[in-house]
């Protein structure tokens, strides 16, 4: 939700048991450490028989972790809205639809932090997973928000996180959906990573077992 007037986006504040107590600005929200509510949306895809995740590269416009590689889309939630609504975010910054039906739900993460935004950064994420094969030269990118997409293969990206490789190789596509869209290959390793490594080792073996069919799945 934003206010009509000044175009604040707001947000839902919430106790430590997750439940809301108020709204307040997003940069209040960051300014005081309170509690708020994100969505992460990991896409997963078959690419010639193979599994692959789709990372996107944060703009060097954000505030927080600049020209790092990401999940395929994240966002605040806004005052009101609940979860499965955050999927709004896959057509703000990858511009494309997705159904929230379609949508699988991992769970939740508590994550605090210091994220560029603010003193403190304290959230309550709801993680989801969705599987869209469609390629990455449709995707039509919010470029104040993200600068590229690229593929991953998830068993290659596994051998990264267990220490058996030191980097891995990306195919991707800058400003995908422009006039000046060109393909791009990059080197990546650990550190050009948002940070969170347990997050990052439980989500690649979670898109590991959904793009098999395998259940349970669990954050």
């Amino acid at each position: 939700m934003t206010d009509g007037a000044t175009r604040v986006e707001m947000l839902d504040v919430l106790d430590d048991m997750g439940r809301v107590i108020g709204t307040k600005s997003r940069a209040d929200v960051h300014r005081d450490g309170d509690w708020h509510r994100v969505f992460h949306c990991q896409v997963i895809a078959i690419r010639d028989s193979k599994e692959v995740v789709v990372l996107q590269r944060r703009s060097h416009l954000k505030a927080a972790f600049p020209r790092m590689f990401d999940i395929s889309a994240a966002g605040h939630l806004a005052a009101g809205e609940e979860p499965a609504e955050g999927v709004r975010e896959l057509e703000e910054e990858l511009g494309f639809t997705a159904a929230p039906n379609n949508l699988v739900p991992l769970g939740t993460r508590r994550l605090v932090d210091d994220n560029g935004e603010g003193h403190l950064n304290r959230e309550i994420t709801s993680v989801f997973l969705l599987r869209d094969d469609r390629p990455l030269t449709d995707y039509v990118l919010q470029r104040t928000e993200v600068d590229a997409v690229f593929d991953a293969r998830i068993d290659e990206f596994l051998e990264l996180l267990a220490g058996k490789v030191e980097s891995m190789q990306i195919k991707g596509v800058h400003h995908a959906g422009s006039a000046d869209a060109q393909d791009i290959v990059e080197q990546i390793s650990l550190k050009d990573l948002v940070p969170g490594f347990e997050y990052w080792k439980t989500l690649m073996i979670m898109s590991q077992r959904f793009a098999r069919n395998q259940l349970p799945l669990s954050i």
